[in-house]
């Protein structure tokens, strides 16, 4: 997992993958203003861009959720955002599996957690076996607009 802002990443990116740098070029890039909701190609299916508006709730009635084979950078363009986040340690329970059709897997149990404040500017990077649970409420139910690039393994990992 990586947490950060737009800022810091100028000074930081050397250390990040190549596939991570381009998503983050990609947000620092791209006019989201005039974007609307829906999903936009960046390198086909390997790297796409979801932008998303959504009302936050509190955790306590979301679902803990993680990916296989893609790796989230959630970026926050508008409003606030806590994200829980834990690693997968083989001790969680799956209470759905959607790994075969959505990359996705919801739990029931998760190790300990611990929690990310969003503001605009800022993204987490979230692995696979990074365990998150996004568009919670900071203080009270809020609406939100971010992006969320989905980076497939393979251009991580091979």
């Amino acid at each position: 997992m990586i947490f950060s802002d737009l800022k810091n990443w100028q000074r930081e990116k050397q250390v990040y993958p190549k596939a991570i740098n381009r998503g983050l070029e990609y947000i620092q890039n791209t006019d989201f203003s005039a974007m609307k909701p829906g999903n936009y190609e960046i390198a086909g299916n390997l790297m796409f861009a979801m932008l998303q508006e959504r009302t936050t709730t509190s955790w306590q009635t979301r679902q803990p959720e993680s990916h296989q084979t893609y790796t989230d950078i959630q970026y926050l363009i508008e409003g606030e955002e806590m994200i829980r986040v834990a690693h997968l340690t083989g001790e969680e329970v799956i209470s759905n599996d959607y790994f075969e059709e959505r990359d996705l897997a919801f739990y029931s149990k998760v190790g300990p957690e611990t929690s990310l404040l969003l503001q605009p500017g800022s993204f987490a990077v979230f692995y696979p076996g990074d365990v998150h649970l996004p568009v919670c409420s900071v203080t009270e139910d809020k609406p939100l607009r971010k992006v969320v690039i989905k980076i497939h393994k393979s251009l991580l990992f091979y």
